[in-house]
Order: structure tokens, then sequence, then C-alpha cells
């Protein structure tokens, strides 16, 4: 809190609405841990892990209130000790004195209350119960209303909450009603999605003074792009800054250059740097190379929080973090007169900056499932070669995060390569303007495109196969596109 103020900048309290496995966990012969430290003992710096301290019969998670009452908890397959049901008043009361707790005792210029990293009503019933939940929005705005008023300064709420209206409305929140009766004052979208829907949140805002900020997580990120290359995040940042974003929040990154947390910080480090020195300053990489992606299905966890895209199943338990209406993967039409339709969000004006532009790339990552599975493999594993007939096989899902204990080696997905030729088979229609000509570069399809071809917004990309076994029941998948702009 005294160092964001030394800087001027506002400090928020982030309350998470249901709690995790990072809840205090008791040990016996070994004492209470809290992300894994140990509390109260002279060697709490000590790190360990949960396999050190044994199997579910050895340590529990136990919190006493839970414990007394677990009639308020509906259960979650990956969490052990059940979670706060909001549908019931003494939840809510418990919360909101909780809440009240720390604002009338901390400094905090406001509260974050997230709704996006877990739920809070049991799966099938949040959007019966929304009201239910808006009315504790409104006990909450109320009471920091009168924070507010005794400290003689500005007390501001925030809520962090699904990136897309109707995800809100699956998981029991109306952010309508929150807008119209100008319950908070920061809307926080998201957490590992890049397609947030600025847009239709403005609309709920329009004339309302709230400020909308997506967020973006860099450790349960969007799917195979975890710590990926800059120009990612460029294109990202654009894309939502073009749609009316009033900021960006970042959740899961590194902002110490040596240290995350008790682990070194790299590959982070150095990328959340220049990520940082930009995401605030739109002009600053107006004119810097971007790549515009569509994006995947799940991410961050896999099963049961949210499926990978691979061993996909849309989850019941609630919508957050699923990006469960991402476009991709997508099979191509084995129908050769079919084109399978892709919307690409391109922020950066083209056709008005073509005098700039050095080149533009559209790059396609497909799986053929007639050749084979999905592999994964340990990221230091040697991968089994393509054979002699398929182009070269490429990585699909990487997982570049600071390497800690349990996570040096994770587990890379690799595709089935196509034949060789696919070049020869695959135009695609930018717009409805015909590219169909390619070439392979490193397992992947690359279509040279020029500014006149793209839209500023939204633009439909269509891929065909020109030639293609009607028969077969196997299909190509798309599993990754990607528009890369280079500036001169």
């Amino acid at each position: 809190d005294n160092e964001t103020r030394k800087r001027g900048i506002e400090s928020f309290y982030s309350h998470r609405m249901n709690g995790s496995d990072n809840d205090p966990m008791y040990v016996p012969e070994i004492g209470l841990l809290l992300d894994g430290v140990l509390q109260n003992r002279e060697d709490s710096e000590i790190f360990i892990t949960e396999s050190d301290a044994g199997d579910s019969d050895q340590a529990n998670y136990s919190i006493p209130m839970k414990v007394a009452n677990p009639h308020w908890l509906f259960n979650l397959p990956w969490i052990s000790n059940g979670v706060w049901n909001y549908a019931i008043q003494e939840v809510r009361d418990h919360t909101l004195s909780k809440i009240r707790e720390i604002a009338e005792n901390y400094s905090f210029d406001g509260i974050e209350l997230d709704f996006a990293r877990g739920f809070v009503f049991p799966p099938g019933t949040g959007w019966e119960n929304r009201s239910l939940l808006t009315k504790f929005i409104y006990d909450v705005r109320e009471m920091t209303l009168e924070i507010e008023e005794k400290r003689g300064k500005a007390f501001l709420l925030a809520t962090r909450i699904p990136e897309k209206i109707v995800g809100c409305h699956f998981d029991g929140i109306d952010p309508e009603s929150w807008a119209k009766y100008r319950l908070v004052d920061i809307f926080t979208l998201g957490a590992r999605s890049f397609d947030v829907d600025v847009g239709d949140f403005r609309k709920i805002t329009e004339n309302i003074p709230i400020k909308i900020y997506p967020v973006l997580d860099d450790h349960h990120s969007c799917d195979a792009y975890c710590t990926p290359p800059i120009e990612v995040f460029r294109g990202v940042f654009s894309n939502w800054y073009r749609q009316g974003a009033d900021g960006i929040q970042t959740f899961n990154w590194a902002y110490q250059i040596k240290e995350w947390g008790p682990w070194p910080a790299e590959p982070w480090s150095h990328l959340h740097l220049q990520a940082y020195k930009e995401m605030g300053k739109p002009e600053s990489f107006k004119y810097l190379n971007k790549t515009f992606v569509v994006q995947r299905r799940g991410g961050g966890h896999g099963a049961p929080v949210v499926h990978d895209p691979e061993d996909w199943s849309p989850p019941r338990h609630g919508y957050a973090n699923s990006n469960m209406l991402a476009q991709l993967p997508k099979e191509i039409s084995n129908d050769t007169k079919i084109d399978t339709m892709l919307t690409v969000y391109i922020a950066d004006d083209l056709n008005k900056e073509s005098d700039k532009i050095n080149k533009i790339r559209v790059r396609i990552l497909l799986h053929d499932t007639d050749e084979g599975d999905y592999i994964t493999f340990p990221r230091l594993s040697p991968v089994p070669k393509e054979k002699n007939h398929q182009i070269q096989r490429a990585v699909i899902r990487d997982w570049g995060i600071p390497l800690r204990p349990g996570k040096e080696n994770q587990k890379f997905l690799y595709n089935a390569p196509t034949k060789k030729g696919i070049e020869d088979i695959v135009e695609i229609r930018i717009n409805n303007s015909l590219i169909s000509n390619s070439e392979i570069d490193e397992g992947w399809l690359v279509f040279k495109a020029c500014p006149e071809q793209f839209a500023l917004g939204e633009n439909l990309i269509g891929i065909r196969v020109t030639k293609r076994n009607q028969k077969t029941n196997k299909t190509i998948l798309i599993e990754k596109l990607e528009v890369d702009v280079n500036y001169k």
C-alpha cells in the first residue's frame, strides 16, 4: 500500500469470492501451511509442497466456519473443502462482514470482488439466483459509500466478472443491473481471455461512470498462449483499446526481474517488463509489430476445472475462465465446396497505414486426424520426428512458466502433421478476397496478404481444402490462426 502511494497509484484489495485449494492446510506434525509456506514457526520460510505433506488422509484443508456450517457449502470436483453458496443469506452476511473489516481497518482506495476465479452458486442455479447476488452487491456498495463518507474521499468498488455478458448470466451475475443502479465503479473483465466483449460492456455502461479493464492472466493462460511473444500481447492490447477499454489489469505476472515469489522469474520477467512499459500507452506500440490471434477454447488448468481443447466438454459448473465460446479448434469441412469460417479482430487500420507496413502474413497450424492423434511430451524430452511423407511437426501448446517444484517439465501438446503438398490444396479468403498460394514454415501454412484485404475491426476468414476424399470420416482441424503484421 505504501509503495503504491509513493508512485501515485491507487491501491485495491482483491477479495476472492470463493476459496480454492490455497486455503490454509493443517498438516499433522508439520503445522499450518498457507500457499505451501509454514505458518507460526521459526522456519516458516521453508517451502513445502503438498506431496511433502502427505496424501489427503494426512493433510486436509480446514476452515472452522466451513466445518461448523457444511450446509452453507456446495461441492466442486477440484476443491476438497467445499465452497460458499451465496444463495444462503448467512454466507452473504459472513462475507460482507469480512469485507467490512478489511475496508474499515486498512487504507485501501477500493475493493475488487473477484467472481472470475470461482463460482458462487451451485451448478445450474446461478441465473435464477441473480437477484440475491445483486442485493449483495448493493449491500457492499452501501457499506463502501458509508466508509467513503467517513473518510471524506472516494472508496471505489470493482467487480471482476466473466468477459462476456452471456457468460456472466451463466454464472448468476447481472452486470446490466449493476450498471443501471450504479453499484460499481469498475468492471474488470475475464482472466485468461483474449476475446473480451468490451463493446458490449460499453453499451450497458453508456453515460454511466464505470471504467472497463480487461484482465490477462499469463500463468493460467489463454490456451496455447502462455508467455507468448510480445507481438501477441500488443495485438491483444490494441484490440481492447480499440473497443474502448480504459486500461488493463494483469494477473499472475512477474513484477520483479529476478524472482516470482520464491522462484526465478524467467521466462516471464523481461517479457512482462516490456509489456508493462507498453500497455499503458497505446501510442507507444502503434507502429510496432503485432500478432492478432483467434482464441482457443479452455486453457489454464485442464480437467476437471476446464477441459483442454483436445479433450473438450463444455463445463456445467460455470462459465468463468472457460473460453467456451472460442472458435478454435475447428474442423475444416471435407466438402471442397464449403469454406470454414472464422473471424479475427484487427485493431490496426492496415489500409490507412499501408505505407508503414512491411509485410502481413496469415499463419495457420493444422492437425490431421488421418495422420494420427495429438501427442504430448515433456518440454525437456525429444519429440518423435514426423514421418517422411509429412510436413514438420509443430507445437500447439507450450507452457512457458517459471520453473518451480512440480512444474519443471511441463507437457507440451503437438499436432499430427498433414501430408506434404498441403500448401497446394488449401486456400483462404480474407473478407472474400482469395489467397491461394502458401508455403510451409516450421509446420505452419503461411499466406502472404496485403493491407487492402483487411478491415478495421472484425475480419471474416474462410479456409477451404480444394482436394479431399469427401467420404473419409477423418478431419483436418484448424488449431491456430494468426495474423502477423510487420511494420517498416
